[in-house]
């Protein structure tokens, strides 16, 4: 007995192939049948008139991991038609963890806020976490450098022993062993940062044995741009292990002409034979957190000892000296528990109003908040974002970690791509810009990632694999999120199916945590 028949939709089967007119029939988690089915008898039938009918999107890039045991239904995410979150991006995982680095997590004012806790340390622990109480996305985790670094070494910017660099390696080849997919780095955050080549390549290489691929938020994306992504490109090469390098940019604009040179880089990397992709989120403005503004030495020793440099005199001078290109207008934050006043703000009329330099602001804000604040930056250029957008083996990550659309999950101005990357894909740059073919756009979201990120029985409509499924409106479907007003639905995505189970059903979330752990 068919459990779910799609009738009448046009299918694009997330293959590049054109579109075409069938039916698609599930049977408890997996696609059986795509064929014109007119008799067909089903428990449950949807009419699909008017609409595409494609794999789930896959979150090539997802911060989803810290988000996902305290929100597990994903709304944001869910919303916009992803069924797949490859996490554990930039270096930074939620496991394994030290008891200290639990202790210092447990102080995040969200998960505060939301009454919940980090209940785990070891990375069979997350998942475990994830798979009791269930969460309503696939989840496919990566193991992040920095995480594995402090466990280790704490928050030092000494170069490991060859014991302590044995004790990574181990850290990532049990993440790999209880589930991760491959090994990150983001090596402009602290203490990824402190890591030379030869440390990354160590650790790329313990991943590389388990079959595990390498992705990495590269030393740089502005001024140092084209030697970071070679970076990259050399782990990849003296680990014999693929490359994804994480939302692909050029900062600044003094480096804007250096996108289509990464590009170069890239495709001439490709054509040597070497494993490399990269994946981009559609918007100008990038988000992080507020100590990245902050030189990596004054980082070393961790919260307590980064917040009394900050407090000292003489620090700040120093810091002054050294921090003197921020365009502080084009900073906003997105969220400070600490001054939930300046959410949605830009740096510059707040340090106006505290009559304040802008650096002494940032200072003083990332003394009252413990550290704790996220800023929206603007730093890229649009036809930049377009140009790297249409590159063949770029995919489409969100480079966020989602919210709920009300609650405790929804506090701030997060950016708008926690609720509108995909939509905005496909409405601006496919429907509007008409940057590729719809069929492009959905491989981009769905095999393309798949593919690289070797997600078995996924990413494709096809008989067999897991009944991950979305159906959108080619003609309406659109990003409504902005920076002033992020927390709003896109439209034109009526339904997301994950494992065969409804999940969004005519536009509402139904509770269903159908997600899998996917290895």
């Amino acid at each position: 007995m068919i459990d779910i028949l799609i009738q009448n939709g046009t299918i694009i089967d997330g293959s590049g192939a054109p579109a075409r007119k069938a039916d698609l029939a599930i049977s408890g988690e997996r696609i059986t049948t795509i064929e014109n089915l007119p008799n067909a008898q089903a428990r449950q039938v949807i009419d699909a008139r008017g609409l595409v009918v494609a794999p789930g999107f896959i979150d090539a890039h997802s911060h989803g991991d810290y988000v996902l045991p305290f929100l597990p239904t994903a709304d944001s995410k869910i919303a916009q038609g992803i069924t797949l979150e490859v996490v554990g991006n930039c270096g930074g995982s939620m496991a394994p963890l030290s008891p200290a680095m639990r202790e210092e997590l447990n102080k995040d004012k969200l998960i505060e806020t939301a009454g919940d806790k980090v209940d785990w340390e070891t990375f069979e622990g997350y998942l475990d976490r994830l798979r009791r109480q269930g969460v309503s996305v696939n989840v496919a985790p990566l193991v992040g450098h920095g995480t594995v670094r402090e466990k280790v070494m704490g928050m030092t910017d000494a170069a490991p022993t060859p014991q302590q660099l044995a004790e990574m390696k181990d850290e990532v080849a049990r993440a790999m062993d209880a589930g991760a997919i491959g090994f990150t780095t983001g090596l402009i955050y602290t203490p990824n940062v402190y890591a030379d080549t030869a440390e990354i390549v160590a650790l790329a290489q313990a991943a590389a044995e388990k079959d595990g691929i390498y992705t990495s938020h590269i030393r740089g994306e502005g001024d140092t741009l084209l030697e970071a992504a070679e970076e990259a490109l050399t782990v990849g090469r003296r680990a014999e292990i693929a490359v994804e390098i994480s939302h692909l940019k050029a900062s600044g604009p003094r480096n804007w002409p250096k996108m289509p040179q990464v590009i170069d880089l890239i495709e001439t990397a490709r054509r040597e034979g070497l494993d490399v992709t990269a994946d981009m989120y559609p918007y100008p403005a990038s988000n992080t957190g507020m100590t990245s503004l902050i030189p990596a030495w004054a980082h070393v020793g961790g919260t307590e000892a980064f917040i009394q440099r900050l407090k000292d005199p003489a620090t700040r001078q120093r810091l002054h000296a050294e921090v003197r290109d921020e365009r502080w207008e084009s900073i906003l934050i997105a969220y400070c528990p600490a001054h939930q006043e300046y959410n949605g703000r830009y740096m510059h009329e707040i340090a106006a109003e505290r009559k304040q330099h802008p650096l002494d602001a940032v200072m003083d804000i990332l003394v009252d908040a413990n550290l704790s604040t996220d800023i929206i930056m603007f730093g890229m250029k649009e036809e930049n974002v377009a140009l790297g957008l249409k590159q063949p083996w770029v995919m489409i990550g969100t480079d966020g970690g989602g919210r709920a659309f009300e609650g405790p999950y929804a506090a701030g101005k997060p950016h708008p791509r926690n609720f509108a990357t995909f939509p905005r894909v496909l409405g601006k740059y496919c429907r509007e810009e008409k940057l590729f073919p719809l069929e492009e756009a959905v491989r981009k979201m769905t095999a393309l990632p798949a593919e690289k990120f070797r997600l078995r029985q996924r990413g494709l409509l096809k008989p067999g694999y897991f009944a991950d499924v979305v159906l959108f409106d080619p003609l309406t479907v659109i990003d409504t999120s902005t920076f002033v007003d992020p927390h709003q639905r896109p439209t034109g995505i009526p339904w997301v199916l994950v494992n065969g189970q409804p999940v969004i059903a005519d536009g509402k979330h139904t509770g269903a945590r159908p997600g899998q752990m996917v290895k």
